[in-house]
């Protein structure tokens, strides 16, 4: 027995080190998905070859091994993140129950007979869970078969009757910018003006203004004239809503057949729109691109980059949110040949330029000064690119040590002449020193760290300061030296956002609690933490003035961020 039980014990190691976020994400990724295969395949090859049951007995394993889990699948919820959870600890529980059973009843007569039973009855208990998908560390989100699934129990949402049509009409134009026009705010860097006028929450906490049902995405809201803008999933729709930021009360909605879903994050769009002129630019799941009228959702124009320009689908979908530059709409298309990334003029939607960017990409492009010159900067595989906005013209184009493909996290400015920039997933932060001289740009790699290993989460800067999620522990590093200056918040993997004008952060907690952290460099001191959302939370939250908005999956919030909201 000894070889089951070292393989046993191998499995349970690796199944330890897959949900451990200290660990790099590859490495995880390889442990979750190869561990089972690697050994269990090992364990199969113990019991038909190097055993001393009876070749009966070995076979009757066998074929209990086999017919065990195809049963299962046959009584089990049709879904494929509970297939590949099936995989993924279905392997290692047969491993266990069927070392346990031979070493329980190794002087039964009918041993093998009992284990196989054992196994099948494993196996036979996937049929009384869903799977909701997997959290930022990996861990399934098993729930009860019949508990109720939320979004089966969210109404189709009304549209207007110009959503059916694709003639263009002109919307209103707004006189004002919007609020928060983009993904990550004014500036794209997760700075909010405004914020708590008491920044203690543990004598007066925020309060609830409304609440509101949503079904699944993962994007963030723009902000424009009293209106939030955000998508989700309702069955085969997939919609822009338009929701009233006082209210919560649906303004509008346009509803596109198309349905993104994989087994982590579930279903559902997970760009944000943004929003300008008057219009609202939005980016579904399966590269489905909308532009619409702000005043009541109707199409101006529409692209579908996968039959247009024969984009793939990324792995987690189209995750990377456009912006207005200049006149044009800047989007990653993930297109075949020169249309990766597309410059759309915005009134039309005509394309104006476009660069090749293989590969997957869940980035947003982003409008800087960088060393004195404005240009437009977006990472690929290639690495970092710098172009001119009007032409798409390549300005400069630099790979840093240790770059990984499949960008997740924004490029940011970390100073007038820096710039910082994760290295992949969970792979670690580099602060990358720009000049440029005599018409030519020149890179300076100051630090790399991995005090500091963002996966899917942004980080924030603020005096001197980068703070953000190292793996599943919030973190602050010196903005200089990329030394640790300290970690500990235990958020899981969530989003922040920085308020400057009061030294805070406003953290959305990966379990849906919102927390308010001081911005300072000197100790992690955090100044209040209410539960908001109740579930898994990857969305980004916006301040506006003295409210903040935050949404999940499942939920929407406004939170009154003087601690009384209005009557």
């Amino acid at each position: 027995m000894w070889p089951a039980w070292t393989l046993s014990l191998l499995m349970l190691v690796a199944m330890i080190l897959t949900v451990t976020p200290s660990i790099p994400n590859r490495p995880r990724f390889f442990l979750m998905m190869g561990g089972p295969f690697l050994l269990g395949l090992l364990f199969s090859a113990w019991v038909l070859l190097l055993s001393r049951l009876r070749w009966k007995e070995k076979l009757l394993l066998a074929f209990a091994g086999i017919a065990s889990p195809l049963i299962a699948a046959q009584v089990s919820v049709p879904e494929d993140a509970l297939r590949t959870a099936m995989f993924i600890y279905g392997v290692p529980l047969a491993m266990f129950l069927t070392t346990t059973g031979l070493a329980v009843w190794h002087l039964h007569a009918h041993r093998s007979r009992l284990t196989a039973v054992v196994l099948l009855l494993g196996w036979l208990s996937f049929g009384l869970v869903r799977n909701n998908g997997f959290i930022g560390d990996y861990r399934p989100e098993f729930v009860w078969r019949w508990s109720p699934v939320h979004e089966q129990t969210l109404p189709a949402l009304p549209t207007a009757a110009a959503n059916n049509s694709t003639t263009a009409t002109a919307p209103a134009t707004e006189a004002a910018p919007a609020e928060w026009p983009q993904y990550r705010g004014p500036a794209g860097d997760g700075a909010a003006p405004g914020g708590p006028t008491n920044p203690d929450w543990t004598t007066k906490p925020p309060a609830i203004v409304w609440q509101i049902d949503v079904g699944p995405a993962w994007s963030s809201f723009a902000f424009s004239h009293g209106r939030l803008l955000t998508q989700e999933q309702r069955g085969d729709a997939e919609y822009v809503s338009c929701y009233s930021a006082d209210t919560g009360e649906l303004i509008w909605s346009h509803a596109d057949k198309s349905r993104f879903v994989e087994v982590v994050s579930g279903a559902g769009p997970r760009s944000t729109p943004a929003v300008h002129g008057g219009r609202v630019y939005a980016i579904g799941g399966r590269g489905l691109f909308n532009c619409l009228s702000e005043t009541d959702g109707s199409l101006l124009w529409q692209h579908d980059f996968v039959t247009e320009y024969q984009a793939s689908v990324p792995m987690w979908g189209f995750s990377g949110s456009p912006i207005v530059v200049d006149g044009l709409v800047v989007v990653f298309a993930g297109g075949a040949g020169d249309k990766g990334l597309a410059a759309l003029n915005a009134d039309t939607g005509e394309l104006v330029w476009s660069l090749a960017s293989g590969g997957m990409n869940y980035t947003t492009p982003r409008l800087l000064t960088l060393a004195g010159q404005r240009c437009l900067l977006f990472g690929d595989g290639s690495g970092i690119r710098g172009m001119e906005p009007a032409t798409g013209k390549v300005l400069f184009q630099y790979k840093p040590q240790g770059w990984e493909n499949a960008p997740m996290v924004d490029l940011q400015q970390l100073a007038p002449d820096s710039l910082l920039t994760a290295l992949g997933d969970g792979a670690g932060l580099q602060r990358i020193d720009v000049a440029f001289t005599d018409g030519q740009w020149k890179f300076t790699e100051r630090w790399t760290t991995k005090k500091l290993r963002p996966s899917f989460n942004d980080s924030l800067i603020h005096k001197g300061a980068v703070y953000g999620f190292n793996q599943a522990v919030f973190s602050c590093i010196d903005a200089e030296t990329g030394e640790r200056r300290w970690q500990g918040g235990r958020y899981g993997f969530g989003q922040a956002i920085l308020l400057p004008e009061s030294d805070c952060i406003l953290v959305a907690a990966e379990n849906g609690d919102a927390v308010l952290l001081k911005a300072t460099a000197d100790k992690l001191q955090e100044l209040g933490r209410i539960p908001t959302l109740n579930d898994k939370t990857w969305n980004h939250p916006i301040v506006v003035g003295n409210r903040a908005w935050l949404r999940n999956g499942r939920t929407a919030v406004c939170l009154d961020l003087t601690g009384q909201a209005a009557p």
